[in-house]
């Protein structure tokens, strides 16, 4: 029998689907990943609203107040003090309210709905030359009704102050449901509007009477500094409701930071502000951290739009970082801390003058040891990227002991900052513990967290305890509690102290006012819960851990590996590298990698593991996960969904049948091998009807896609019979099943190319390195291929030659997995990543080599044209596309231009699959395709085969590998053996 609870929730979801076209989500699935947010909380919510209009939105919180259920409004899910999570609905404003609704250039001014992303925005206002001021680390994340609701603010509010600052007006819901216009008002206004008999009215007479009701206590509890997003601003309402004042009364400031407890953001007017002409990073190297925080005042000094405090946590993480690691160049050394100093102005002389002018002084303050200039937006923007990236890499530290967000967000006036920093580091030390420090030096406002294991109840005291002695140390300096990350679960229940009891009752008032029955994201700001309960890693978290395929070693096992992922939420940024190809396109919390590992921890700690682990639900989940790799490198926490997936599918299928085409294409190298002598017969089949419906039917291939045309001719075929006339270094060529078989061309174009550079040719000895099969989760039998492949790698015959080859994903696959497919304590442990070692991309290898030894580079005839190109996932993420770049700039007059433009959206047999053909199109119309038609004359020159047919078939062009544009152009003298005699031509 169901209980009431049950049955009113059911009642609740009916009620919702009849009256609003929201998406309404109360499965245990959606409830499950919408538990969590970047914070260390967790409450599994009653069910999920993702409204797709504003009146959908409305309806929700109307149907919830008569159901008196609690409302939390979400925005990208990136709170670091659990705001955004809640007992009640969740409302996701991300995936449909995310319009910019009108520009206004002569007020500079813009209308957003709160889904709107500020990256989003900031790009639609570059053309016209503003932005929205506060630029918070999480820009291409962050929702703009979510930046409102936690009063942002960013690296550069020494600037642009905090968002508060920046609004203009709001539309609101209310709890009752009744929409509301909050702008600024005169004095006058203010009384016109107060003296309505509507829900409005009401609340503008109370707060009146309570913020004058406590003027003093105001006037003595507020912190007179920039960054305080604790509590409710009745400091902002006091300056302007005192007697005599005459400022104008901005009726949004109660509502900005509010974290939701009072009204839901339906849309808001934002200011804008000219955008700078120029910027430019000094970055002055510490030998400690002292010395750096005693050199603010005289970085201040300078009038910089930003000073960014980095230590050496942050620094030697973002070092093993694949993705952040090619940022790290222009930093010296090892140093203790750096600070980056952003300079903005008019001009690059005025901007450059100024940066020399700072860093001469600098150069001679006490343990400054090196100082960097960066005004080149590509440095500039590395180093920058670095600190945007600072939570995230800290909470990717492997192991159960990491930096913890609770006393991270204190503010002191900047003058007091050395020496509040010394007494935090001494208590820190004091509890047996340390941290990480980094952060806006510039406005007082530091990020320390602690390092800690909630998962041991003696840290939680610890945690608790901790929080005791910096709350003491805040008040003593007249500092903030938060600085700009808010109250939420970790905070609120801390504002008696911090306030006292008559401001804290005073936010009660308010509180009431607006929300007579407290179901506006309860729990925070007041009547909070003690900041222990509801920890994510809680008392009762036991997860179970699997014996697994892979060895997860650098983090120390499966459960490392997925607890990586902190909910920081880089997964769903829209723009700018790969990460996540199907977020991209469903805008679903389920497709975003966040999503997916919190499904894996949330089966791996629930009641069943070991059944939820091979459940459908959870296979359902993982599904859209392309296994592109981006996450491994683009989250700055490294999770690996590609291997979790993998591994993942080991387990499902552990106990069930494979469906057949899930079979065929896991076996593609054994198959190819097979069907080559075939080919003419196998390439004539494929072009009928008929079998492509069987296919259809029984494999699951999509019909609309074409087939690739298999070659009886063969690489192999032609390597045997081809004559080498030039001996030099042995080169081993890994002859991957892809290019063997199917384009046996580019394998040419690399011999030929290899051999004009005085190498010699072998074929590595191997004939498939598993990627089909770890891509299907064939595991076993992956691990078998990448024993016997090390084995033959390291025979003393190929030892130590280098492996090159031309299909990324393939070569790839014997760094990247083969090292963790060898069980530890296996002595081709050390074989392995020894082999792992000599893998190169053959084009960024012979990139490498041309520029080292010019006198065995081959000469390339002029080119008149245009590459556009396109580098495959696995290659962008493990290894960059720089060296595909270099490599073809060594041809006369080529002009390359390098895309930035996500996922093709094939990804191996992906895109072939009936169920995942509508979503590859979608992911390669996101970007990609429309990247290539501005393009209509240029050479697509795609790395991955994968990419090449998505090219093909969706746009009718011929895309080559860069092999093969530098085949191409060799010099005549250089072209040898361009074809050989052979049975039937090479297409």
């Amino acid at each position: 029998m169901r209980t009431l609870a049950e049955l009113k929730a059911e009642a609740l979801a009916n009620k919702l689907r009849r009256e609003t076209s929201a998406e309404v989500r109360f499965d245990p699935v959606s409830r499950k990943l919408y538990s969590t947010d970047a914070s260390i909380y967790q409450i599994e919510p009653l069910g999920v609203v993702v409204p797709r209009t504003v009146a959908d939105l409305q309806a929700a919180v109307q149907i919830a107040a008569e159901f008196f259920v609690p409302i939390t409004a979400r925005g990208g899910g990136t709170s670091l003090s659990g705001q955004s999570i809640g007992p009640g609905l969740i409302l996701d404003c991300s995936k449909y309210l995310h319009r910019v609704l009108d520009i206004d250039t002569q007020r500079s001014t813009v209308r957003v709905q709160p889904g709107v992303v500020l990256d989003q925005l900031n790009r639609c206002m570059a053309p016209l030359g503003l932005q929205f001021g506060p630029d918070v680390a999480t820009a291409n994340r962050a929702n703009l009704g979510g930046m409102i609701g936690n009063n942002s603010a960013g690296s550069r509010s020494i600037v642009y102050g905090k968002t508060l600052d920046h609004v203009s007006a709001l539309r609101v819901i209310l709890a009752d449901g009744t929409m509301a216009e909050l702008a600024t008002l005169t004095h006058r206004e203010w009384e016109e509007r107060a003296a309505k008999e509507d829900r409005l009215g009401q609340i503008l007479r109370h707060v009146r009477e309570t913020v004058l009701g406590c003027g003093a206590e105001i006037e003595k509890r507020f912190p007179r500094i920039l960054r305080r997003v604790s509590g409710y601003n009745l400091d902002t309402l006091w300056h302007s409701l005192r007697p005599g004042a005459t400022t104008p009364i901005n009726l949004c400031s109660l509502v900005v930071g509010s974290e939701g407890t009072l009204a839901v953001i339906a849309e808001a007017e934002l200011k804008l502000v000219p955008r700078p002409a120029y910027r430019g990073l000094v970055v002055p190297h510490f030998d400690s951290l002292e010395h750096a925080l005693r050199s603010l005042s005289l970085c201040l000094a300078h009038a910089p739009s930003a000073v960014e405090l980095l230590d050496r946590m942050i620094l030697d993480l973002a070092r093993d970082n694949l993705a952040l690691q090619r940022h790290m160049q222009a930093i010296e050394g090892r140093p203790a801390c750096l600070f980056l100093v952003e300079i903005s102005g008019a001009s690059r002389p005025e901007v450059e003058e100024r940066m020399a002018r700072l860093a001469r002084e600098l150069r001679k303050a006490p343990g400054v040891y090196a100082v960097a200039l960066a005004s080149e937006p590509q440095v500039r923007d590395q180093l920058w990227n670095l600190r945007s990236a600072g939570l995230p890499l800290l909470l990717g530290l492997p192991g159960d002991r990491k930096p913890v967000t609770f006393v991270e967000d204190t503010a002191v006036a900047p003058e007091n900052l050395p020496d509040f920093v010394a007494r935090f580091r001494d208590i820190l030390q004091r509890h047996g513990t340390d941290g990480a420090f980094y952060g806006h030096a510039s406005v007082g406002c530091l990020h320390i967290r602690p390092l800690l294991n909630l998962k041991d109840p003696a840290d939680v005291r610890r945690m608790r305890q901790i929080m005791e002695d910096i709350t003491d140390l805040v008040l003593e300096y007249g500092g903030a509690l938060s600085g700009e990350h808010g109250d939420g679960l970790a905070r609120s229940e801390w504002n008696r102290k911090m306030f006292g009891p008559v401001i804290y009752e005073a936010f009660r008032r308010i509180k009431y006012a607006f929300d007579p029955h407290g179901l506006l994201n309860p729990g925070k700001v007041v009547d909070a819960a003690p900041m222990t309960e509801h920890l994510r890693y809680g008392a009762g978290y036991r997860p179970w851990s699997p014996d697994t395929h892979f060895t997860f070693e650098r983090e120390q096992g499966i459960l490392g590996a997925i607890e990586l992922c902190n909910g920081s939420g880089v997964c769903r940024k829209t723009t700018g590298g790969t990460m996540c190809p199907s977020f991209r396109a469903t805008r679903d919390e389920k497709d975003s990698t966040r999503g997916r590992a919190n499904a894996l921890r949330l089966a791996l700690a629930g009641p069943r593991p070991q059944h939820d682990v091979r459940s459908p639900w959870l296979f359902d989940v993982l599904d859209l996960c392309l296994m592109c790799k981006a996450c491994k490198a683009e989250c700055p926490s490294n999770v690996d969904m590609a291997r979790l997936k993998a591994e993942f599918l080991a387990h499902y299928y552990a106990r069930r049948r494979r469906p057949v085409g899930q079979k065929l294409m896991a076996a593609l190298p054994l198959l190819y091998r097979w069907l080559a002598p075939l080919a003419p017969l196998i390439n004539w089949l494929q072009k009928s009807t008929t079998l492509r419906i069987w296919s259809e039917r029984i494999l699951h291939l999509d019909r609309r896609r074409t087939l690739p045309v298999v070659h009886r001719y063969h690489l192999r075929r032609w390597f045997a019979q081809h004559e080498q006339k030039r001996t030099g270094p042995p080169v081993l060529l890994l002859a991957d099943c892809f290019t063997t078989y199917l384009e046996p061309h580019i394998g040419q174009a690399a011999v030929r190319l290899l051999q004009a550079s005085g190498y010699t040719v072998v074929l590595a000895p191997i004939e498939c390195c598993g990627r089909t099969w770890i891509s299907k989760g064939y595991l076993d039998r992956a691990r078998r291929l990448a024993d016997k492949g090390i084995q033959a790698l390291a025979h003393a015959q190929y030892d130590g030659i280098p492996i090159v080859g031309i299909e990324p994903s393939c070569l790839l696959t014997l760094a990247d997995e083969w090292p963790e497919l060898i069980p530890r304590g296996s002595p081709r442990c050390a074989l392995a990543r020894r082999v792992a070692r000599r893998v190169h991309l053959l084009d960024h290898w012979l990139a490498e080599r041309w520029q080292q030894d010019p006198a065995n580079r081959p000469v390339f005839a002029p080119a008149q044209q245009t590459c556009v190109v396109h580098a495959h996932c696995h290659q962008k993420a493990l290894v960059g596309a720089a060296g595909t770049q270099r490599a073809l700039m060594f041809v006369p007059g080529l002009r390359v231009e390098m895309l930035d433009a996500g996922c093709c959206g094939m990804a191996g047999s992906f895109g072939y699959e009936c169920e995942h053909y509508e979503l590859s199109v979608r992911i390669a119309e996101l970007e990609l395709m429309p990247a290539l038609r501005q393009y209509p004359r240029a050479t697509i020159v795609a790395s991955g085969t994968s990419c090449r047919h998505q090219i093909h078939d969706l746009l009718g062009r011929q895309a080559v590998h860069p092999l093969e544009v530098l085949a191409d152009h060799l010099h005549a003298d250089d072209a040898r053996d361009e074809t050989e005699a052979s049975s039937e031509p090479v297409r």
